[in-house]
């Protein structure tokens, strides 16, 4: 029998079956391969397989105008420059379609030395910005004042949840539905159900055998797949832990560090981070005084609570005894990246050498127009995507790996000098202006950044060179 006119003997081998799909009316046509390329388990793909009708016929009762958009996209895989989000999302989930939309609106790869500036995300009310948590698909996490606002993948603004805090410091992401906040104006670990904007559950940190821990407030929160981590502070802020909690009871499951915070190295940790790859807890604490700032820096086994490694500054062990005013781990390679206070210098310590007397090496940038001038106080520093982002005042430059022989080996045979990597400038105010930066954070292929009295959160992703 003949379709579309071409009787099958004459039809060429590798020719797919056209496609009439009516929407509300409006008749597109197709081929069956190319609904098949949105994936076999869509709607479209599906409803093709099934008809008895010849030619095939497909009929919904749904918006023509974004259908236009999908069935584009099917055909080359790019969006439009402009186009309704939340229609072509809600369409998308329809025809089973969502993945490749969120594959067509995902930024190319976040580049820092080819960052443009992009959208501001307002939460509501008029607060500035806390604390930021970032997710791997892009999500992000806002804490202003006492709220907490949510932005999903596609960075639309959803519920926001009003709690108990003045302002939240400390946020952590434990589920797509709760967050763990923890802030020094309110004793206790508090869980919000973001979902429902209700708050779940209260965590405090008591000891009945020691008068000193009371009103325990939270500095600091981070989780492997097991366990939640927790820096407690007590109310007269000296005695600190860092507890350990389950996350699927929440309940209290050990102590990892008890301190009496009577020296500076014995003060609270300011900072957590899991380092999945070697199976540690990196605790940090950065302290400011009268006779300037300090801190400290270990690695933890969880399992047997022991320490494997520590430091401490200033250091009596090196030449310049400046101190750090923020720390990072990059997994990726093998490396923490510290910027120090005075110097504004950025040092390196390769994780696989960390026995030596020093292990830190200052990273050197060779073009002496690029030399670091200032100096690193309240800077924050940030690892994403293979490279170091640093905030200097309203100032955000990144440092990159410089691609030389040798960087595309296998981590385990690769060394490091202080020239391996390159800084660039992402946003320099002396050309653009701006507030202090005191907020960094990236999830998905954006960069997030929060200033001073600045309400909205800044997103920064890889420049376009096309339409998608």
């Amino acid at each position: 029998m003949a379709e579309n006119g071409v009787s099958p003997e004459f039809r060429k081998p590798n020719q797919s079956p056209r496609v009439k799909i009516s929407v509300s009316g409006e008749v597109f046509e197709t081929t069956l391969a190319t609904l098949q390329s949105g994936g076999h388990g869509s709607l479209l793909a599906r409803s093709a397989s099934v008809s008895q009708s010849h030619p095939l016929e497909l009929s919904f009762s749904r918006d023509p105008s974004t259908f236009r958009i999908l069935l584009n996209l099917l055909r080359t895989r790019k969006l439009p420059p402009s186009f309704d989000k939340d229609a072509l999302i809600e369409e998308a989930s329809f025809y089973g379609l969502l993945r490749i939309v969120k594959e067509a609106m995902t930024p190319d790869r976040l580049d820092g030395i080819d960052l443009q500036k992009g959208v501001s995300l307002l939460a509501t009310g008029q607060d500035y910005p806390n604390a930021l948590y970032a997710s791997p698909d892009g999500s992000l996490i806002v804490s202003h004042g006492p709220k907490v606002t949510e932005f999903d993948w596609a960075l639309r603004r959803r519920r926001t949840t009003l709690t108990e805090f003045d302002f939240i410091e400390s946020l952590h992401r434990l589920s797509d539905t709760h967050v763990a906040c923890g802030s020094s104006d309110l004793p206790g670990l508090h869980i919000y159900d973001v979902c429902n904007g209700k708050h779940a559950r209260s965590l405090a940190w008591t000891d009945n055998n020691d008068t000193r821990v009371y009103d325990a407030s939270v500095r600091a929160i981070c989780s492997n797949p097991s366990t939640l981590f927790v820096a407690f502070e007590n109310g007269h802020k000296l005695e600190n832990t860092i507890q350990l909690i389950d996350r699927l009871t929440l309940q209290f499951a050990g102590e990892l560090a008890r301190q009496n915070g009577n020296a500076a190295h014995l003060k609270v940790a300011t900072k957590l981070n899991w380092i999945s790859t070697y199976n540690l807890l990196m605790t940090m604490g950065v302290h400011q005084s009268p006779l300037g700032s300090s801190g400290y820096i270990r690695m933890w086994d969880v399992r047997q609570k022991e320490t494997v490694w520590e430091w401490r500054e200033p250091n009596t062990q090196t030449a310049d005894r400046d101190s750090f005013a923020d720390i990072v781990v990059d997994e990726e390679h093998a490396g923490i990246f510290k910027v120090n206070v005075e110097s504004g210098s950025i040092a390196m310590a390769d994780m696989r050498h960390l026995k030596a007397e020093d292990p830190w090496m200052t990273l050197i940038e060779v073009n002496p127009e690029l030399a670091v001038k200032e100096k690193g106080t309240n800077s924050k520093l940030l690892c994403y995507n293979r490279q170091i982002f640093c905030s200097r005042g309203g100032e955000l430059e990144v440092w990159s790996e410089a691609p030389v022989a040798g960087t595309e080996v296998d981590l385990a045979n690769r060394e490091y000098w202080e020239t391996s990597f390159r800084k660039n400038y992402v946003w320099h105010n002396r050309l653009h202006g701006g507030h202090d930066i005191t907020l960094l954070d990236a999830g998905g292929q954006h960069l997030f950044v929060g200033r001073k009295y600045m309400q909205g959160v800044e997103v920064w992703e890889t420049r376009r060179t096309s339409a998608v």
